[in-house]
């Protein structure tokens, strides 16, 4: 399957990476306002659309019954009562969007646990915006392939 995925990738039209970011949108699900601006602006100059920066999981579930996001970056550590597994979880099984995991978390038994679970991505704080692009990129193309594999 991944083979797949790759070889349609690689045949992919070159036409289709121009401005490949335009008209994507993105959730930030982060509880460091200082780190979701320093996203925002990144997404931003990458030609993202924001959707909004959600501190917890409760309003990020409630804002993708709302305005469907084409992909959420998400922390796995939040305020409330939910942990961004759970969200993460929630938000996959109600709404199919993919999720990209970006925390400053890199303990053994937390990416244990992401490595079970249905996501797109894994991202270490801090990061760059080529390193954010990229994981964007993959999560929304390997999620679009995923659909289409599951409607044949």
């Amino acid at each position: 399957m991944l083979v797949n995925f790759v070889y349609s990738i690689l045949n992919y039209p070159l036409s289709k990476f121009v401005n490949i970011a335009m008209s994507k949108k993105v959730m930030i699900v982060e509880d460091d306002k200082m780190l979701c601006r320093i996203f925002e602006m990144f997404l931003t100059d990458l030609g993202y659309e924001v959707t909004g920066f959600f501190p917890d999981g409760d309003s990020a579930i409630a804002c993708c019954m709302e305005n469907h996001p084409d992909v959420i970056l998400m922390d796995i550590h939040l305020k409330g009562d939910k942990t961004g597994f759970e969200t993460a979880k929630i938000i996959l099984e109600k709404f199919d969007i993919p999720i990209i995991y970006l925390t400053g978390d890199n303990r053994e038994d937390t990416i244990k646990e992401t490595i079970f679970s249905n996501i797109y991505g894994y991202l270490l704080k801090p990061t760059t915006k080529i390193v954010l692009n990229t994981a964007i990129e993959f999560a929304y193309h390997r999620h679009r392939f995923d659909q289409s594999m599951r409607k044949t």
